[in-house]
């Protein structure tokens, strides 16, 4: 019984998410064919400032993942040398299970 009870709550969620799946679809063409003539009036603009806006993304991307990798190098370096873990900052670190 409770097989048929989870098989049809499970079609009904897939149903839904299908209905939800289908409405988006059909909000973003609409919304692509009433943009594009805007993004040909503008592309003089637009182009150069996604040029600009994804090099700066990227660029603070890199800047965070090259000095998050730093950290995790010196604590592993910390660790390695001194055979301790780092000194824990108070609520910032999770308490150690024993």
């Amino acid at each position: 019984m409770f097989e048929i009870v989870q098989a049809v709550f499970a079609a009904g969620c897939a149903l839904a998410l299908l209905t939800f799946a289908g409405i988006t679809l059909g909000g973003s063409v609409v919304a692509f064919v009433i943009s594009t003539p805007l993004f040909v009036i503008f592309s003089p603009v637009l182009v150069p400032a996604t040029i600009a806006t994804t090099l700066l993304a990227s660029g603070f991307t890199a800047s965070g993942s090259f000095g998050a990798t730093a950290i995790s190098i010196l604590m592993w370096l910390y660790k390695k040398r001194t055979g301790k873990d780092p000194p824990k900052v108070p609520g910032l670190t999770p308490p150690s299970s024993p």
